[in-house]
């Protein structure tokens, strides 16, 4: 039988509430003895709390929605993406240490953000993944506070949500991150430098569009050749090493794509990567694993996570934020997927 918050009082033979304020920590007025007492028989009988029950007698639920948006229904597709599981595992770690929970889930529709809204109460949502034009369907729908990762907006929509306190952005700068990558290379001597990304739609504001405004400003500034079918996408591999004759250098935007590209050229030739540089971003756990070892825009995403966490936290508690829009600086780590030109 499951033992109740009440029967562990009695044990105890305290009140239901002190028995209370030691599992949401906030114990300060229990004695030592008494919370070790109390730990000790909630340990002996596994005692879970129940988040939703709590959540009604409680002006904090300690519960945050972590969700990851989707244009497909299938979370295997998210998760498979290391960097996406590093954001979780920042978030997770920081939520943990502080006596929070997380409930993550992928959405595809401001429905389904509906759908958690009404089974649980949360203090706010940390949000990852939403282009432009889900952005402006889902923002309406939350009912608390909202903490948006790698969600770039246009300008006259951030100044139209100036108003809405209870919104903040956290942010790679991307547009700084991907100069710092292309200006690596032209120092090790390229000049004719290649472009790799998921597909994204050209004009909208988002991660990749940043990444490739600068790449294309950064090849003008010093300049140097820009050719529009040197712009890949994920599904290109065969053209790029169709193509390989024509560049010396990639940039890739994401290690993990850098990683697939780089199997698959030396699944064609084994020495290919002897001619070719490729730089990535992120700098997630198997970058410098890879074989050659990746050079890389270290963004560290767990970082990010738990820098998200705790501006969420900040919102939850009404504390003021000085910027709705939190730019990380990328930092560049080089290793020996770039070759300096002979």
């Amino acid at each position: 039988m499951r033992v109740t918050i009440k029967q562990i009082a009695e044990e105890a033979n305290v009140s239901v509430t002190t028995v209370s304020n030691v599992i949401n920590k906030r114990s300060h007025r229990v004695s030592k003895e008494k919370i070790a007492l109390i730990e000790n028989i909630i340990e002996k009988y596994n005692y879970i709390p129940n988040m939703n029950a709590r959540s009604l007698v409680q002006s904090s639920s300690n519960l945050i929605g972590l969700l990851y948006f989707s244009a497909i229904d299938n979370a295997d597709f998210v998760f498979s993406d290391p960097f996406t599981a590093e954001v979780l595992s920042g978030i997770e770690e920081q939520a943990k240490n502080h006596g929070y929970f997380v409930l993550v889930h992928n959405v595809n529709s401001a429905e389904d953000v509906k759908t958690i809204q009404r089974n649980w109460r949360f203090e706010g949502f940390i949000v990852v993944g939403v282009r432009v034009k889900e952005f402006l369907e889902l923002n309406n729908v939350f009912d608390g506070p909202v903490v948006y990762i790698d969600t770039h907006l246009s300008k006259e929509t951030l100044r139209e949500l100036e108003q809405q306190t209870n919104r903040l952005f956290v942010n790679t700068n991307d547009y700084q991150a991907s100069t710092l990558a292309v200006e690596h290379l032209i120092h090790y001597g390229h000049e004719k430098i290649a472009f790799l990304s998921f597909d994204y739609i050209v004009g909208e504001p988002s991660v990749i569009q940043e990444r490739h405004q600068a790449y294309i400003d950064t090849l003008k500034k010093y300049h140097l050749t820009f050719k529009s079918h040197w712009i890949y996408n994920n599904s290109e591999f065969e053209r790029i090493y169709q193509e390989l004759a024509e560049f010396t250098a990639i940039v890739v935007t994401g290690d993990y794509l850098a990683a697939k590209l780089v199997k698959f050229l030396k699944n064609k030739n084994k020495r290919v990567m002897e001619q070719l540089s490729i730089i990535g971003f992120d700098d997630i756990t198997f970058a410098e694993l890879m074989d050659p070892a990746l050079t890389t825009i270290r963004l560290n995403p767990g970082n990010k996570g738990a820098i998200a966490f705790h501006q969420l936290i900040g919102l939850a508690k009404q504390e003021e934020i000085k910027n709705q829009v939190l730019l990380l600086e990328g930092e560049l780590i080089s290793r020996d997927s770039v070759h300096k030109i002979k």
